[in-house]
């Protein structure tokens, strides 16, 4: 499993990952695996790592995530669209 760097949330402090969805869109994901995660990070060299979503079928529970929209208490006060 890669090391990415991460910081913290400027919300609630979680050390969140710095990922690109397929769209091109930056997405916060918190650091830790977690087993109820759908997010599978993708390493790129040189570049910040590709989040993809996965439905049920293709998760693997060690190392999955979740987007730190879902778990920061203050996600609605960084949500853009």
């Amino acid at each position: 499993m890669a090391d990415y760097p991460t910081e913290p949330c400027r919300s609630c402090s979680t050390p969140i990952i710095w990922a690109v969805t397929r769209n091109g869109r930056d997405m916060p994901v918190t650091a830790e695996p977690r087993a109820d995660g759908n997010v599978h990070l993708v390493e790129r060299t040189g570049m910040a790592p590709l989040a993809e979503v996965l439905g049920v079928a293709k998760r693997f529970a060690k190392t999955m995530r979740v987007s730190h929209f879902a778990d920061c208490p203050q996600a609605d006060r960084w949500r853009t669209r």
